[in-house]
């Protein structure tokens, strides 16, 4: 199956950045209206097996939305594994498959990184390579947005 995995350095603790991520749902339509509008659990509790729903902002033509399944949530480790069940990557680029995998790793007492992987499945070599670039983009926009936040409330 074709993937991509990235890094990102953070200028945080894995801590607190992780402690920030358990409040998403409210923290980033907040922080980034333009990109995410809402973020709502349609099904569970947020743990696996939940599904959620997030609906993009003006930045997303067309009012873009995604609907996550979660498949693994592991809080000591610091990492969620979700896959895409509609819309998302599997709209705009016609993918049949989308699983990302995102785990922040500390690298100092104020410092971590946040690993992303991704596993797809369908569409062609031109649809991989500009969704890897637009997830790579929207995903540091995200965390980098999240940062300043967590810095700003410590």
């Amino acid at each position: 199956m074709p993937s991509f995995e990235y890094a990102l350095e953070l200028e945080v603790s894995a801590v607190a950045m992780w402690a920030a991520l358990k409040d998403q749902h409210t923290i980033f339509p907040k922080l980034m209206p333009e990109a995410i509008a809402s973020m709502e659990i349609v099904d569970g509790e947020g743990g696996p097996g939940s599904s959620r729903v997030v609906k993009f902002g003006p930045m997303v033509p067309e009012g873009g939305f995604v609907k996550e399944r979660i498949v693994s949530l592991d809080v000591e480790g610091r990492s969620v594994v979700s896959e895409e069940v509609e819309g998302g990557h599997l709209a705009q680029f016609g993918f049949t498959k989308w699983v990302q995998t995102l785990k922040l790793e500390s690298t100092g007492d104020n410092t971590s990184k946040l690993l992303i992987s991704a596993e797809f499945e369908g569409g062609s070599d031109e649809s991989a390579a500009k969704s890897e670039q637009m997830t790579k983009q929207g995903l540091t926009h995200t965390f980098k947005a999240l940062e300043q936040y967590v810095k700003s409330s410590a």
